[in-house]
């Protein structure tokens, strides 16, 4: 991937796989589509889409709080009309 392409990684409608912590000394996989960001307790959270690799129930949604966040690794870009359209999307506080 050209440095051009990747200005902007974690984009809604793009698929990654997100490595998390898990329970005690684990870890947690999830592949699917970003679907945005949500307010998680007193932080942000980012919301997957789940699909059905790696044994997942598909469709599901989870919330990973960035603290738990290990690594992503990018698997498939969103096309560019899928990111303009879904540009106004954001996290809102009260």
């Amino acid at each position: 991937m050209a440095v051009k392409d990747n200005e902007q990684l974690i984009t809604i409608g793009s698929k990654y796989r997100i490595m998390s912590i898990g329970g005690k000394d684990d870890t947690m996989t999830s592949t699917g589509e970003f679907r945005g960001y949500a307010a998680f307790a007193n932080e942000t959270a980012l919301v997957l889409k789940l699909d059905a690799s790696d044994g997942q129930e598909e469709g599901r949604i989870r919330f990973l709080p960035y603290r738990a966040v290990m690594c992503i690794d990018v698997l498939e870009m969103a096309s560019k009309e899928v990111k303009e359209k879904k540009e106004d999307n954001q996290v809102y506080y009260r």
